[in-house]
C-alpha cells in the first residue's frame, strides 16, 4: 500500500476547494460554515481515508507559510498530532458534565473512550484475570469442611462418621478469551490511528477468536461478566462489550472531529495561568518558568437582586492575589472584531465584590483590577488594548482598560499536555 498523503488545514481557516473535493465523502455539512466572504473550516481533528490525511489544527496554531511545509516535515508534524490528540484525550477525560460534549464528539464515529479505557486497564493491571473458586470432589487441595458435611456421602466406620469424598477448593483463572479481546481492542486501535496513537502493543496470539462474529464475541463477553463482580472488572468487561457493538464492521473512512474547541482552549488556558503566571507589568503578563499553582476560578456571581433566582455572570478565569483582581476570559477566536461588551459589564459589575469594608460595610478602598481576553496565535505572545475608556464618558474610571492578549497556541497546548 502507498504511503497516505497530508493534507493539513487549520479551524477556521477558508476552505480550498480541492481539498473539499477530496474528502468530500468524509466531510459533513457541519464541518464548513458558509458567510458573505466564503467556506471556512468549522472543526478540529483527522479525517482518515484509504489515500490521505486531513489533519485541522486549531485556530490560529500556525502561519499560513509554516501550515504549507508542515505537510512535508513528517517529523515535526507527528510531533504536532501527537499534542493535538492529547489535548482533546486529556478534556475528555475530565469527568465534568461541562466536559460531556467534547466526550461524545470524540467518540461518535470509533469508540475511543473504550479503547481508552481498556488500554488504561491493561497498562495498570496487565491482561484480564479473574479468580474464579471451583468445588470439586477429590482428596488433594484445600478443603471446604461446609460443603463436604452437606454435599459427600456420610459412612460410619468404627462407629466414627465419615464423609467421603471430600469438597475440595481451587481457585482457577479464567483469562484467555478476555485477554484476547483486549489485545484484538488495543492492537487493531494502534494500527488504525499510529498517526496520533502512540501505545504498547500486546503480545499474545488472537488467531483462534472470530473476532469478525460480533454477535458470538459480545455473548461470550457477557457470560464473563456475569462471574465478575469486581467494579474494575466489570468496567472493562462494560468497555469491551460497547467496543464491540461499535466498531465498524467494514473498512472506510474513519474520523475524530472536535466543533467544541473552544472549550478545550478555555481548559488549556486555565491550566497555563494556574502553572505559569506571575502578575502584570505596563499592560504585558509576567510567567515564570516555574511552577505556579494560581487559584484562578470560574465563578459565578449573582448581581440581579433576586440572587441566584435571577441573572448570573460567571467570568472565565477570577483571582484576587496580594490585593490586586484578575478577570480574564478566554476567546477561542481568530481575531477580536468587536467590542466584547460582556467583559466591560465583568468589571462594572464586580467593581465593589471582595473590597475591603468597615465595620458598617462602608468600602475602605476598591481592588486594582486587571481584565484581559486570552486569545490563540500562532506568533509569539503579545498584547494589545482591547478597549480604553474615555473618561469623558466616565470620571470615575479615569485608568479602565481591556487587553487583549495572544498566546502562542502551541505553547498553551505543550503546557497541557505536559502536566496530563
Amino acid at each position: 500500500m502507498h504511503e497516505r498523503k497530508y493534507y493539513l488545514i487549520q479551524d477556521g481557516g477558508k476552505v480550498d476547494p480541492a481539498i473539499k473535493k477530496l474528502f468530500s465523502k468524509g466531510l459533513e455539512a457541519r464541518d464548513i460554515k458558509v458567510n458573505r466572504k466564503g467556506e471556512f473550516f468549522n472543526f478540529v481533528g483527522f479525517l482518515l481515508s484509504d489515500e490521505n490525511i486531513l489533519i485541522s489544527f486549531p485556530k490560529n496554531t500556525f502561519t499560513t507559510s509554516y501550515l504549507k511545509q508542515l505537510a512535508n516535515n513528517k517529523n515535526k508534524l507527528s510531533r504536532y498530532i501527537s499534542i493535538l490528540f492529547n489535548c482533546i484525550k486529556r478534556t475528555a477525560n475530565n469527568k465534568d458534565s461541562k466536559y460531556m460534549g467534547i466526550r461524545y464528539e470524540m467518540d461518535s464515529n470509533y469508540p475511543f473512550l473504550d479503547f481508552l479505557e481498556v488500554y488504561n486497564y491493561y497498562k495498570r493491571y496487565g491482561l484480564f484475570t479473574n479468580e474464579k473458586e471451583v468445588k470439586k470432589f477429590g482428596y488433594g487441595g484445600r478443603i471446604s469442611w461446609k460443603d463436604t458435611i452437606n454435599k459427600s456421602p456420610k459412612l460410619i466406620y468404627n462407629n466414627n462418621l465419615l464423609f467421603l469424598p471430600l469438597v475440595i477448593k481451587k481457585n482457577m483463572q479464567q483469562y484467555v478469551f478476555v485477554s484476547k479481546c483486549m489485545a484484538y481492542v488495543i492492537n487493531s486501535t494502534l494500527d488504525k490511528f499510529s498517526l496520533f496513537i502512540d501505545g504498547e502493543r500486546v503480545s499474545l496470539d488472537t488467531g483462534s477468536v472470530d473476532f469478525s462474529n460480533k454477535y458470538l464475541v459480545i455473548s461470550q463477553l457477557k457470560e464473563v461478566k456475569r462471574t465478575v463482580f469486581k467494579d474494575i472488572h466489570q468496567r472493562l468487561l462494560n468497555s469491551l462489550i460497547s467496543f464491540f457493538v461499535r466498531e465498524k464492521t467494514k473498512g472506510g473512512d474513519y474520523q475524530l472531529k472536535i466543533y467544541s474547541f473552544n472549550l478545550i482552549w478555555e481548559n488549556m488556558v486555565k491550566e497555563y495561568l494556574r502553572t505559569k503566571f506571575l502578575g502584570i507589568e505596563n499592560l504585558k503578563i509576567k510567567w515564570s518558568d516555574k511552577v505556579q499553582n494560581n487559584l484562578f476560578v470560574k465563578k459565578t456571581f449573582y448581581p440581579d437582586i433576586r440572587g441566584e433566582d435571577g441573572y448570573a455572570i460567571e467570568p472565565d478565569y477570577y483571582l484576587v492575589s496580594d490585593n490586586i483582581r484578575y478577570i480574564f476570559d478566554a476567546k477561542y477566536y481568530m481575531n477580536v472584531k468587536e467590542l466584547d461588551y460582556k467583559q466591560i459589564s465583568y468589571y462594572f459589575l464586580l467593581k465593589h465584590i471582595d473590597s475591603k469594608r468597615d465595620n458598617e460595610g462602608k468600602i475602605l478602598s476598591v481592588l486594582k483590577t486587571y481584565n484581559a481576553l486570552i486569545l490563540p496565535s500562532p506568533k509569539n505572545e503579545y498584547s494589545e488594548i482591547h478597549f480604553q475608556l474615555n473618561s469623558d464618558y466616565n470620571m470615575d474610571e479615569e485608568d479602565f482598560i481591556i487587553i487583549s492578549y495572544y498566546l502562542n497556541t502551541v505553547n498553551v497546548m505543550e503546557n497541557y499536555t505536559m502536566l496530563n
